[in-house]
């Protein structure tokens, strides 16, 4: 059962954080002139890929900073992480209330096209991992919630809240 919990876990994160680092000579260079247009003189450290979303790493405003553009050269996000133990009280307060048990692993400010800026705070506890999502006053918006079923090994399943 431990075994399980562990490959879903690295099976979450490979599908969902980890894309292929790429050098920028690789990139497009619709995605290059769209990064430079968004975010002015910034010096990309890291280049990744996944599938067809590109993601560029750098310092903005004395910030790590990551953006993604598709491969049209379309902003998905921006996202900066947040320490831990700088996490808004309300998101902490709202985690214990209703996440008894759960560990908070991350949290970052995204910016997207339609929603804004808002929190996403990720926690886990067993074979549960779930984004919580934040209006930047700390508002619960929704959840989304992955499950690894033992039963079915290597399956994790979706769940909107």
């Amino acid at each position: 059962m431990k075994k399980i919990f562990i490959f879903c876990i690295v099976a979450l994160f490979a599908s969902v954080s980890f894309g292929q680092t790429v050098e920028e000579s690789q990139v497009p260079d619709v995605v290059i002139k769209a990064l430079k247009a968004k975010f002015i003189n910034v010096k990309v450290t890291k280049w990744e890929k996944e599938d067809t979303i590109y993601s560029a790493e750098f310092l903005m405003n004395e910030a790590a900073t990551e953006a993604e553009f598709n491969e049209k050269g379309i902003w998905v996000c921006t996202e900066w992480d947040v320490p831990v133990e700088y996490s808004p009280k309300a998101i902490n307060d709202y985690i214990s209330e209703n996440y008894a048990g759960y560990k908070l692993k991350e949290v970052s400010i995204t910016e997207l096209p339609i929603d804004g800026k808002i929190y996403i705070a990720e926690i886990c506890k067993k074979k549960t991992s779930s984004k919580l999502y934040f209006s930047l006053k700390g508002e619960f918006q929704k959840a989304i919630t992955e499950i690894c079923d033992k039963k079915k090994e290597k399956k994790c399943m979706m769940h909107n809240k």
